[in-house]
């Protein structure tokens, strides 16, 4: 296990009981490699892609969590322990924010997970408080999140 780079982020930690349920679907090696990291609170998310080194990434680094690179059985163990893949390839883990993709080959077969860590930002709601009771429409976006995510 070697660190990429690193600096640091305002990012606040995430919950150690849902990071550890993320941690339990991850194949054994690689969960043993994920607990012995530093500052695990701030991972963003693991990605595991056929035939490469499994990564753990943070805000504002990477850290390489195995040399042996990842297998079909480990993409097998992540893909039968979270919940069922929809149309969008992406899965959940019950009672928690943490969001699993997968990557497709033309095949049908997974040929890469990304396990995304979710987090509850609490203490926000007072800036937008006043245009949710009012029923307009609001776009939110995370600097460190792909996409967004319109509220009505």
């Amino acid at each position: 296990m070697h660190e990429l780079r690193r600096s640091h982020n305002g990012l606040t930690d995430a919950d150690p009981a849902e990071l550890d349920q993320l941690f339990q679907a991850l194949p054994p090696h690689i969960n043993r490699a994920v607990k012995r990291l530093d500052h695990q609170g701030l991972l963003l998310e693991v990605v595991l892609d056929l035939g490469r080194e499994p990564e753990a990434r943070f805000p504002d680094h990477e850290v390489i969590l195995d040399e042996t690179p990842v297998t079909s059985e480990d993409l097998e163990f992540v893909s039968s322990r979270v919940g069922s893949f929809g149309d969008d390839n992406r899965a959940g883990i019950e009672r928690t924010l943490h969001r699993i993709s997968v990557i497709r080959n033309r095949g049908g077969q997974i040929v890469g997970v990304t396990c995304r860590v979710g987090r509850a930002i609490t203490g926000t709601i007072d800036i937008i408080k006043d245009m949710v009771i009012g029923g307009k429409s609001i776009l939110l976006c995370c600097a460190s999140a792909p996409a967004c995510w319109p509220m009505r």
